[in-house]
Order: C-alpha cells, then structure tokens, then sequence
C-alpha cells in the first residue's frame, strides 16, 4: 500500500504539519508514502514573500493543470490523502478522478466550509471520500458523518521542537510574543490595550514573528518584528518567554486548531489565550497556561508571569507535557495508522 498525499502547498503550516511530518512519520514505520505538492499553490509559498493575498485567484487555472499532471501514475492500490481540498474552487472534479477505484483520506483543520461554496464542497467531499480527519471536535461535527471521522489535532514533532533552557529573567528581560500570518494581525489586536499595559507596567518588551510588519493598530506594543522564516522557525519562537493568541468567538475562529498555541507550549513556553474552541481543549486554565475571559484577566495574568520565572517555567513545563502527551506526531501516529490500516483491510 502507497499512501499518496495531496499537499496545499510547501510552506503553508497546514501542509507541513498535517502533511509533510506525518508522511514522515508514517514512512519511519514503513509505509511507503508519496507527496504531490502543486507548484505553483495558489498560497504563492514557492515565493520568497509569501502569501500573495490579491494574486491568488488568477493562479487557480494553472493550480487545475498542475493537480490533473499529478494525478499520473495513481496506482490501484493508492490510498489517496486529500490535505485540505485539491483546488480553492466549488468542486470536487478532481477528487472524483483521485479516488476512481482508491481508498481515500479527507483531511481539514479550518473552517473551509465558509469560503465560497464551501459548505456543498464539504458535504460532497465528505460523500465520496471512504475516511474523514478533522482537527477539532467543531470541524469534526460540521462534517457531520461520525461514523467515518477521527479527530486528530495539528500535532509537532517534539524531537525536532525540542525545549530551549528556560530563562530566569523579570521584567524588562522577558520578551512576549506573537506568531502567525499577517492577514490574522487583526486577532492580535483583540488583546493589545491589556497587552501593552502589561508590558509598560514591567517594560517587559514585545516580538512579532510573521510575513509583514505589523501594522500601526498595534504600535502601542512598540512590537521588534522577526520575518518568518521557515529555516529558522524553532529558534525564532524559543526567542519568546511569553505567547499569546487572541482570537474573536466566531465560526471560523472556532474551526481553528490552537497551533500556535500548541507551538509555545512545545517549548515549554506558557501561553495566554482566548477561551475559543480548540484553544479550550488544549489548555487546562491555570495549569498549562491561561485563558484569560476580560481585558484585567489578560492584563494581571501577563504581569504575573512576566514578574515570576518560576511561575513560568513551572507552567511551560506542564505545557510541554501536554503537548508531548496529546499533540505530538508520536501521540496521534496511532491514529493515522489505525485509519490507513482500516482502509486496507476493507479493499
């Protein structure tokens, strides 16, 4: 059996981490696995300035041409895994032609569904394929076909996120952070007054690690910005004592996973975050980080843990506990395996 993975893109986190490292992981077990990564991917990740933003729908065509190359050489006995739909178009024609006569995997981590004929797409995708993963029990119950879904949450391989010495620094030492993409500037903004009162109250300073600057709604962080760069992720992010991820309570925030928040807590870092969906099963409030409900609430809670390093890393320790027990590659590799294994018995 050859598990054949159709990846959104290179550089998109969702295809690295949902895609690439779990081939990875799956092939160090010796299942034979394939990767077709379309270039170019309407996320313009094979360019240094990722994302496009504007320029994505005029590269759709050339994203169908591509798929319809990479679906040469499909073998019978492929399994097919779909990370995230093939094309960003209301359609699942080339889904249809990936598992003609193959058992077949979809696999979603976001609120897709509420893009532009999303919630048809979904229902016909989740119809034709034989298997659905989805990221959270939100996503999980939107597929709405139980009897075929398994939740396994966007997990990190805590060998290679390995956690960086833990610094006994106070105030104007400790440095708070943020990471993500440039067009989610706006969920950061949610938390700034409470943030940037914190961070005067101590002087502690404020990291920004994301694809473009930050813009002037959150001057008052007086935020030092890192670009991302995939070469030096780990070590960008272990700069942080602190992370935070803000996030509104709506329907595409709750399709969200808590990855950036699973990312602090794998290096032992403690995180803030907003009381929403996954970021509600990934942390257990006030004991592997906190979910600040108010503005005081983010405000005293970011003090006491820039004030107190042993708070810190006794948090950050527990964090990376929790992810090493429940979001990493070697606690959900069961998962995948029971489902492929499944699927291959049922040919």
């Amino acid at each position: 059996m050859r598990v054949v993975f159709f990846l959104q893109g290179q550089r998109v986190p969702a295809a690295r981490f949902r895609g690439m490292a779990v081939a990875r992981a799956l092939g160090a077990t010796g299942l034979d696995c394939a990767l077709r990564i379309p270039v170019p991917s309407v996320y313009g990740d094979w360019l240094p300035g990722f994302p496009v933003g504007p320029w994505r729908r005029p590269l759709v065509p050339f994203v169908v041409l591509v798929r319809l190359a990479q679906l040469r050489n499909l073998r019978p006995s492929d399994v097919v895994f779909f990370q995230r739909p093939m094309i960003e178009l209301p359609t699942v024609f080339l889904e249809k032609l990936a598992a003609r006569g193959r058992k077949s995997v979809f696999d979603f981590d976001d609120a897709i569904y509420l893009n532009w004929g999303g919630r048809e797409k979904l229902r016909r995708t989740v119809a034709l394929v034989d298997h659905v993963v989805a990221g959270n029990r939100f996503l999980a119950e939107t597929a709405e076909a139980p009897e075929k879904t398994t939740i396994v949450p966007t997990a990190v391989d805590t060998d290679r996120w390995s956690v960086p010495p833990a610094r006994k620094t106070r105030d104007r030492q400790v440095v708070v952070g943020w990471t993500g993409m440039s067009c989610n500037y706006r969920h950061l903004a949610l938390a700034c007054k409470p943030i940037a009162r914190a961070l005067r109250r101590t002087g502690a300073r404020f990291l920004v690690i994301s694809d473009r600057r930050p813009p002037s709604e959150l001057a008052d962080l007086q935020p030092e910005f890192v670009p991302w760069r995939l070469e030096s992720e780990i070590e960008d992010l272990a700069r942080l004592d602190v992370g935070v991820m803000p996030l509104p309570d709506g329907p595409h925030e709750r399709g969200k996973c808590a990855f950036k928040l699973i990312q602090y807590m794998a290096l032992a870092r403690p995180a803030l975050a907003s009381p929403v969906g996954a970021n509600c099963e990934v942390v257990t409030d006030g004991s592997d980080g906190f979910l600040p409900h108010t503005e005081a609430d983010w405000e005293e809670q970011l003090v006491r843990l820039i004030k107190d390093p042993e708070l810190r890393a006794q948090v950050g320790g527990r964090a990376r506990q929790r992810v090493q027990a429940a979001y990493s590659i070697a606690a959900v590799l069961p998962r995948y395996l029971q489902i492929l294994r499944s699927l291959a018995s049922d040919r």
